[in-house]
């Protein structure tokens, strides 16, 4: 994802690069007492297209002054926006703010407000440069309006390809695609195959985000042959690292390795020495994939060696943390170690939690080895601190899509109300003179105003269908968010009234050692209940308001995935003093969606562990009956009140139980989630248990993935 957002900011530069000798000082009517002024600016202008940004500046410089005090407010707005676009070329973002602030404020109070429009566009790319998203959509929006009320059409069709990219970059993507493929549609009329070109690659980019991945790898396809014909390498090697990384994502891995090699080598006759290491990254996690691990460690170290001093930090770290997890599995742990490190060094200023929380997931499992477990706990930590970041963006972003839709919905519903206005309006003028044509026909008329009748009673019934329907779902969706906040308000109280109460006995008398000790171990208890419970509550208020992405089930291995699960939860099971097993062969394929059965499987280990007594074990196993594979997980815990033969789940008529030693009351909202989890995904939740004291099985039921060649062939 990391090449496909630098792409697109390069293609929202391209896209604008044509507007540097656009503006409105020379549309405006000649005066012999400006000639000098157009003089000094179109002779800026050469210097900057030709790279010549010291020589273009005094003269832009003196082509503003002069422009001002002839009163020649057209040149002195071209001349600031030259001057901000020059600043912004080389990254100069706040001197560019301040000539481009300048040069609005003054067209605004200018008769006729001439070149607004592009100090807009331009301010706009600023903004976008400095993620100050909002303030791109204001100016970038603004120009669009300017640029279709005047008929400027490839103006607006390349403003328009900008504000896709902003969009996509807040994760809007139906706003995205709304402004993207009109774009598209422009620039195949106006046959500009530049702008073409751009556009099918931000429309491949947008779905790339949205894991639409064969939508991406079509348009991606489309870009390919039009960037073929431009004498930009850097272009052309970016369209080719993404489609190659497109086809990866889809398992087309033979395509993938023609289209990574390809692009290796136009990297290499560009002599774009950060870009060849970008590609070679990226390259590197195919061969990774393809357990080709002595060339991808070859290629690893190459590409870190071109990214040392390019500047690009994230991807330096993203390489170094990638070179590590290979040397930890070719038993290098001192290699592994100190490429960690220094991914974990690079990462932290710049805030790149998934390198984050990759390098420490890798240390810690280091230092695990090597039995220093404290360190190892504290990297820990601060993975899981990583991860709950990025979990938080992740929402925040699902958030935003699904505001997005509902607002764009709203308005192509009032585009469309308008529309009928119109044809109702324009039906009764017909009507009107229908009636001057005489009394012969009267009869016509009467017919059609009819039939005009009937289709608009049928259309008040179409929009009181839709009315009530969307009631239907604010009044679900209103219900979905009491329900939430019921749980919050019930079971959130008493962790906090805890913690604020401790928070107090610290700031009293000085407590016993041991005391302080009790104080602390229950503290801890019920903060992992906590956080526990904020997972399971935001994940279930994500797929009650349907923010979730839409399940995607494949071929999974379902040892790896319960090995992952024991993996995460053995902490919790040590300290538990329960023993966590399975008896999966590896043999074991289901189809079904990785995700939501991790979520199930975790949230099911983690009761089990919840209820069990120390000394007792929690075991998980898998059978194949009537054509699919029964996952189970069965504890030696207190078991349930009666005896409860094999039946499916209703977690609403579990009792909520105290967990053992101590351990927070349930809340029931982690079974509900699973069991609706299990649902999206093609499966079903069962539960049995012989009574008090004689343990508890959950079952998971999943369809059958048929192990094919290429799997056997692999793992043989």
């Amino acid at each position: 994802m990391p090449r496909l957002a630098a792409c697109t900011r390069r293609f929202f530069g391209a896209a604008l690069l044509g507007l540097l000798t656009a503006g409105t000082a020379a549309a405006a009517p000649p005066r012999a007492d400006t000639t000098q002024v157009r003089a000094l600016l179109h002779q800026g202008q050469d210097l900057l297209r030709a790279g010549q940004h010291e020589a273009a500046q005094p003269l832009l410089q003196q082509a503003r002054s002069l422009a001002h005090r002839l009163q020649f407010a057209p040149g002195e707005i071209e001349g600031l926006r030259v001057l901000g676009k020059a600043e912004l070329v080389h990254g100069n973002f706040a001197d560019a703010r301040t000539y481009l602030s300048q040069a609005v404020a003054l067209a605004r109070r200018t008769p006729g407000q001439p070149g607004l429009a592009d100090v807009l566009l331009t301010l706009g790319q600023v903004a976008n440069e400095q993620d100050d998203y909002p303030g791109a959509l204001l100016a970038c929006e603004e120009a669009l309006r300017l640029y279709h009320a005047h008929g400027a059409l490839h103006n607006e069709a390349r403003t328009r390809n900008g504000l896709g990219i902003i969009y996509s970059s807040r994760g809007d993507f139906p706003r995205a695609l709304a402004m993207l493929l009109p774009a598209l549609r422009q620039s195949q009329q106006l046959q500009d195959s530049a702008l073409q070109a751009n556009c099918l690659s931000n429309l491949g980019s947008v779905y790339f985000r949205h894991n639409e991945f064969r939508e991406a790898r079509k348009y991606f396809e489309q870009a390919l042959p039009l960037v073929r014909r431009s004498p930009e390498k850097s272009t052309l090697a970016d369209c080719l690292t993404n489609l190659a990384a497109t086809h990866q994502q889809l398992g087309e891995l033979p395509q993938a390795d023609a289209l990574y090699q390809e692009a290796i080598a136009v990297s290499e006759q560009a002599g774009e020495r950060a870009q060849l290491g970008v590609v070679l990254s990226d390259y590197a996690q195919l061969q990774t994939e393809q357990k080709r691990l002595p060339a991808a460690q070859a290629t690893l170290e190459r590409a870190r060696a071109l990214l040392e001093n390019s500047g690009d930090t994230g991807t330096l770290a993203a390489t170094l943390v990638a070179l590590g997890q290979l040397h930890q599995k070719l038993g290098h742990p001192a290699e592994a170690e100190a490429q960690a490190r220094r991914a974990l060094a690079l990462a932290t200023p710049i805030h790149d939690w998934s390198v984050l929380e990759t390098a420490g997931q890798l240390l810690a499992s280091l230092l695990k080895q090597r039995g220093e477990f404290r360190q190892a706990l504290a990297y820990t930590e601060q993975a899981h601190a990583a991860h709950d970041t990025l979990f938080t963006q992740s929402k925040a972003e699902e958030m935003g899509r699904l505001q997005g839709d509902f607002q764009l919905s709203q308005e192509r519903a009032r585009a469309q109300v308008l529309a009928r206005t119109g044809e109702a309006q324009q039906q009764r003028l017909q009507a009107q003179q229908r009636q001057l044509w005489g009394l012969g026909l009267g009869l016509a008329v009467v017919a059609a105003a009819g039939l005009a009748l009937w289709r608009l009673n049928r259309l008040l019934g179409h929009k009181n269908q839709q009315i009530e329907q969307q009631r239907a779902e604010l009044t679900e969706l209103n219900a979905t968010k009491d329900r939430l906040f019921s749980i919050i308000g019930h079971d959130l109280r008493g962790p906090l009234h805890s913690l604020h109460a401790f928070v107090e006995l610290l700031g009293g008398p000085p407590l016993p050692p041991a005391k302080l000790s009790q104080y602390t171990q229950r503290l801890t208890r019920t903060l992992d209940h906590t956080l526990a419970l904020l997972e399971n509550l935001l994940n279930w208020a994500a797929l009650q308001m349907r923010a979730s992405a839409p399940p995607r089930p494949e071929n999974l291995a379902l040892a790896g995935l319960v090995e992952e699960n024991i993996g995460l939860l053995t902490a919790a099971a040590e300290a538990a003093q329960v023993t966590l097993t399975h008896c999966l062969t590896g043999d074991e394929r289901a189809w079904a969606d990785p995700a939501a059965v991790r979520l199930v499987l975790r949230n099911l280990l983690a009761n089990a562990i919840k209820f069990t007594p120390a000394g007792g074990t929690v075991g998980v196993s898998a059978t194949r009956e009537d054509g699919g594979w029964q996952l189970a997980v069965a504890d030696t815990g207190r078991g349930l009140p009666t005896p409860t033969p094999h039946q499916p789940l209703r977690p609403d008529a579990l009792e909520r139980r105290v967990g053992e030693a101590g351990q927070a009351r349930s809340t029931g909202l982690g079974l509900l989630l699973s069991r609706d989890m299990a649902a999206r995904t093609g499966g079903q939740l069962w539960v049995a248990s012989a009574g008090p004291g004689q343990g508890t099985t959950f079952t998971l039921s999943l369809p059958v993935a048929e192990q094919p060649a290429a799997y056997a062939r692999l793992e043989g």
